[in-house]
């Protein structure tokens, strides 16, 4: 029998998670990585495929486990297809999404496409707080200077009235 990853084709299952365990990762880690459910991990791991979803997100599973596990991915998926026993061929519907999880799961093990997004997102944050501040100054500016007009006005005029009632009573 021929050697994958330093197991025996044994198992699919069996063999997937002695790799996993001996590179120290856990099926939580993998988890988190990949929003996989660990019930499909531990479905995977126990050769369960039928509580798996269908179609091209089995071998999308697979695909991921092994890439955050630290594994080769495509010599796992062919050892899956081996072990379910499902052809390699796939419609053309499954081409598709394929390729949307597999382009999913490549931006999701990106840390510097994170890192960038989050920049762009605390740039576009300072902006709207740098134009809700000069907004903010420019409405208090303005409403003080029409109160500080309204005062001087409001006192011009209280002395023009207080200087016209002396010389009516006279």
């Amino acid at each position: 029998m021929e050697r994958h990853q330093g197991v025996s084709m044994g198992s699919f299952g069996q063999d997937l998670k002695k790799a996993r365990e001996k590179k120290g990762v856990t099926l939580e880690v993998i988890a988190a990585a990949t929003k996989i459910t660990t019930r499909y991990l531990q479905a995977v791991e126990k050769e369960d495929f039928d509580l798996l979803p269908g179609g091209v997100f089995r071998r999308s599973i697979v695909r991921s486990y092994a890439r955050f596990a630290g594994l080769d991915e495509d010599e796992w998926v062919k050892r899956y297809l081996d072990a379910a026993h499902e052809e390699n061929g796939f419609r053309e519907e499954d081409a598709t999404w394929m390729e949307f999880a597999e382009n999913v799961g490549r931006t999701r093990g990106r840390s510097d496409a994170a890192g960038s997004h989050n920049t762009m997102r605390w740039a576009g944050v300072v902006a709207l707080l740098l134009l809700v501040i000069g907004m903010g100054w420019f409405v208090w500016g303005y409403v003080h200077n029409k109160a500080a007009a309204a005062v001087k006005n409001h006192g011009v005029s209280s002395a023009l009235t207080a200087q016209a009632s002396p010389a009516r009573a006279a």
